[in-house]
């Protein structure tokens, strides 16, 4: 990064040999101050190429499915309710669960007085073997058999019977469902259908309560087909907010949904590529989050390969770039409406090798600002400097004032209308 930022510097001091511009249509003599990218002047990347568009999540959404043998009795939630783990969703109808361990009781002294019985015939039909001619030997022995096998079958289901009637009497006391999770209630099954036990983030709509769990929460970002296959599980990435680009969370990737495009959860999200103007697939990825702290569900954010920039994108000036009066520092910034304009800025550490202070208020990467000259004043027009402006690693051709490239029949152009911003979005 002090790399970058050592370029960056450098274009800062080649500007400031020409820092006011005069205007250069109709004779007009009103003069411009250049001002540079913050980002830039920190090597930070704001080209956008590693950068992805995404939002906040709950971290998984739980479905609660009832026992398919058993009537729920009562609900004790409602849609919209909030839930902690604990809490009660609903109970089981007792009075019909007794009435089915009574059954299964009786099915199961049914079995057992059939074993009893085939044991006695058994013994009975042994004792008249003994007592039968030899020609009827071979009679008794294929009964007993018969017998042998009929009761080692009663056997196996009373095994069977018996399992069941212990489950059905822990289902009866276990008549209420609790919540797992810390969450809002988000749907509730009015047939009262679906198998049983808990799933998370299931695709079947068997459910009787969905959760939405809350207290954690994840990102679903989404990528270009093109983008896409440089992504893979356990890449490190930051989340950036969009309001304020020092509120940052840190993270790995651990889903790349490419086997379903979101074109198929969503006809419209279609977005055209600038080059070739053909349609592109959008496919989503996911975020596990260190901490998730600050953020609200259906935040969006922006999110970037890697670790959160040196020093989380604090923001380390040269000491040439401020206006000192006292213990009071300023710095020229262009404001919303391309005014240059003194602001106050509040100064951290100071780096004596670098010559430079740490910037820890009145300043953000996304700034404009421009090197002090007698000339500046405040209310002067201003033209933006990025990295955009000096084409990256594209190109050496000469550069306007505005930004704009010169090509080689000495015409300008800047960026095409349809142009494609860092999502992908249309943008002119």
């Amino acid at each position: 990064m002090k790399h970058n930022r050592i370029l960056a510097l450098a274009l800062a001091l080649t500007m400031a040999l020409s820092l006011v511009l005069t205007g250069c249509s109709g004779g007009n003599d009103e003069s411009s101050a250049a001002v540079q990218s913050v980002a830039m002047l920190m090597g930070v990347d704001v080209s956008g190429s590693n950068q992805f568009g995404g939002v906040v999540e709950p971290r998984a959404t739980v479905k609660v499915r009832k026992d398919a043998n058993k009537q729920v009795a009562e609900c004790y939630v409602e849609v919209g309710d909030e839930v902690h783990a604990g809490d009660k969703l609903f109970a089981y109808d007792t009075d019909a669960l007794e009435l089915t361990v009574t059954s299964a009781e009786l099915e199961v002294e049914q079995i057992r007085n059939s074993i009893t019985n085939y044991e006695t015939q058994i013994k009975a039909l042994e004792k008249e073997k003994k007592k039968a001619s030899s020609s009827d030997q071979l009679s008794y022995t294929l009964q007993i058999q018969e017998a042998e096998l009929n009761k080692s079958e009663a056997e196996y289901n009373l095994q069977k019977k018996e399992a069941e009637l212990q489950q059905l009497k822990d289902s009866v006391e276990e008549t209420e469902v609790l919540s797992e999770v810390d969450g809002v209630i988000k749907a509730i099954s009015q047939d009262n259908s679906g198998g049983d036990s808990y799933g998370s983030n299931g695709s079947s709509d068997d459910a009787y309560i969905t959760i939405m769990e809350t207290g954690t929460y994840r990102i679903k970002g989404t990528v270009s087909e093109e983008s896409a296959r440089s992504l893979h599980q356990g890449m490190e990435v930051t989340a950036y907010s969009r309001l304020d680009s020092s509120l940052t969370w840190h993270g790995y990737i651990d889903t790349v949904n490419t086997g379903t495009t979101e074109e198929e959860n969503n006809n419209n999200n279609y977005y055209y590529d600038g080059d070739s103007g053909e349609s592109s697939s959008k496919y989503s990825f996911y975020v596990t989050l260190d901490d998730s702290e600050g953020l609200l569900i259906g935040q969006h954010v922006y999110i970037k390969m890697g670790a959160p920039a040196e020093d989380d994108n604090s923001i380390r000036l040269p000491s040439g770039y401020l206006v000192m009066d006292g213990d009071k520092a300023s710095v020229w910034v262009a404001n919303s409406k391309d005014k240059l304009e003194l602001r106050t800025v509040t100064l951290g550490e100071y780096d004596e090798e670098l010559d430079e202070y740490m910037i820890t208020d009145g300043l953000t990467l996304e700034d404009y600002i421009a090197y002090p000259e007698e000339e500046l004043k405040a209310g002067m027009s201003v033209v933006r400097y990025d990295e955009d402006s000096f084409g990256g690693d594209e190109g050496d051709g000469d550069f306007y004032a505005d930004g704009e490239e010169a090509d080689s029949e000495g015409g300008e152009f800047g960026p095409e209308e349809g142009e494609l911003g860092p999502e992908g979005n249309m943008e002119g």
